[in-house]
């Protein structure tokens, strides 16, 4: 658990770099890039796991993006818990090549930020059209995360390398009660 904290913390310290050196235009002039690492740490994790465990995850995690975004209140949880459940049921028809990994996580990135845009436009805090959205922030947003994404993948691999072999190691020093007997 330690190491998936960590892990999914990491992104979001990379999500706070790259906010800092692409700044977010909220005019739209301009198009916007919205970093999504700790988000993909976190569907990376949450993949590995059951059902309610992953929606519990994500709706803690989901709290703290909430937190340091501080904008509306439960939207990100009700995402992360929504991409979660999407994660759980993709994730059994797929395996983890590197291709396959970055097609789901670009395809869960475009679900989270098309449900962003749902909520917006239900809420009236949003008046754009549909391509406007599309042009302005989704493709800036998908072709911007390709390099993290890789990042993110190689970073979940060398996590679950060192979960396994801490697991080994552990297991290595337990004895069995009726070894010591002999």
């Amino acid at each position: 658990m330690i190491y998936e904290a960590a892990f999914i913390g990491l992104g979001l310290i990379a999500d706070m770099i790259l906010t800092t050196l692409f700044p977010f235009d909220f005019a739209l002039n301009h198009s916007v890039f919205i970093p999504c690492t700790g988000f993909c740490a976190l569907m990376l994790t949450v993949r590995q796991k059951n059902l309610l465990d992953s929606l519990f995850m994500a709706f803690a995690a989901g709290m703290v993006f909430d937190f340091l975004n501080a904008d509306h209140f439960m939207l990100s949880s009700l995402v992360c818990m929504a991409c979660a459940f999407l994660i759980h049921i993709w994730s059994k028809h797929i395996s983890s090549s590197l291709l396959e990994l970055m097609i789901l996580l670009l395809s869960i990135i475009f679900v989270k930020e098309l449900l962003i845009y749902f909520y917006m436009t239900a809420s009236n805090l949003s008046a754009m059209s549909l391509m406007t959205w599309l042009s302005k922030r989704l493709v800036t947003t998908l072709v911007g995360n390709l390099a993290p994404i890789l990042l993110v993948i190689w970073m979940n691999d060398q996590r679950q390398t060192l979960q396994i072999r801490r697991e080994s190691i552990r297991r290595k020093g337990e004895k069995l009660r009726w070894e010591q007997l002999k």
